[in-house]
């Protein structure tokens, strides 16, 4: 059996990630916080397929990029667009490079532009690299991400805190966020309520099959599968069942709902 696929299990893993040898430190919150804003606005997953499901580029059928819209509480916010670079190789590991690009601004509580590539293996499409640049509030990050899947560790290094890296450990494999949510494994199993769960390196996720129905897209009704899920925040996912590319997501929290919408064509 194929160690990274991801087994639905009854009873979920261990509470979460630890440091190792590392204290809480400038990195590891600029990184919390950006994985809050990230799962709060435009979540991010990479997770290991059951089998084959193509290359990431083949998601995008020919398309030079993919735009979704943002909402917060009907309000529109801003955008996220999402690029397809090509292959690349990461220390001797092929990998598809896939490209977010997303600038939100919401009143005067947020006002984010951030620009994301995010290396995935192209044999278990699990992240290898992500590269984060930040601008929030006026203020710039620049963070990378290594993931080493055999020690299930996480090297977390900012360009503004030097000598200062954090490692995480986490459960295997660990997965990105963003993946999951906008390319979504399409052989993977939905049963309905039956959860699934996925280690992220701060936190753990967990999604379930909630129903399947109809839901308006330009103009036409595209036949979906309702997916709800729990991290940082609750969500909803409307999957596109044909290729499961997502459109429409929500986020759920005390601030209100983020709602993001891919826009037709």
């Amino acid at each position: 059996m194929n160690k990274n696929i991801l087994i639905p299990r009854k009873t979920p893993r261990p509470s979460g990630p630890f440091l190792k040898k590392h204290k809480e430190g400038p990195s590891l919150r600029i990184v919390q916080g950006a994985s809050l804003i990230s799962i709060f606005l435009f979540f991010a997953i990479a997770l290991p397929l059951f089998g084959s499901s193509g290359d990431i580029g083949k998601r995008f059928k020919g398309l030079d990029k993919i735009t979704y819209d943002v909402f917060y509480n009907g309000i529109y916010t801003g955008k996220i667009t999402w690029r397809y670079l090509g292959k690349e190789k990461i220390n001797g590991k092929e990998t598809e490079v896939i490209f977010l690009d997303s600038e939100t601004k919401i009143f005067n509580l947020l006002n984010l532009a951030s620009k994301e590539k995010v290396f995935l293996d192209t044999a278990t499409h699990l992240p290898v690299k992500t590269e984060r640049d930040v601008l929030l509030f006026g203020n710039k990050e620049d963070i990378e991400e290594i993931y080493n899947q055999e020690t299930g560790s996480v090297r977390i290094i900012n360009s503004k805190h030097k000598n200062k890296d954090v490692i995480l450990h986490q459960d295997k494999p660990i997965h990105n966020i963003l993946a999951l949510l906008y390319f979504f494994p399409q052989n993977i199993p939905l049963v309905k309520d039956q959860n699934l769960y996925f280690n992220l390196p701060t936190q753990k996720v967990t999604v379930r099959l909630v129903s399947e129905g109809t839901l308006q897209f330009g103009k036409e009704k595209k036949e979906v599968y309702l997916l709800s899920g729990r991290g940082g925040q609750r969500f909803n996912l409307w999957l596109d069942k044909k290729d499961r590319s997502p459109i429409k997501m929500e986020f759920l929290s005390l601030a209100g709902k983020v709602t993001i919408v891919r826009k037709p064509g």
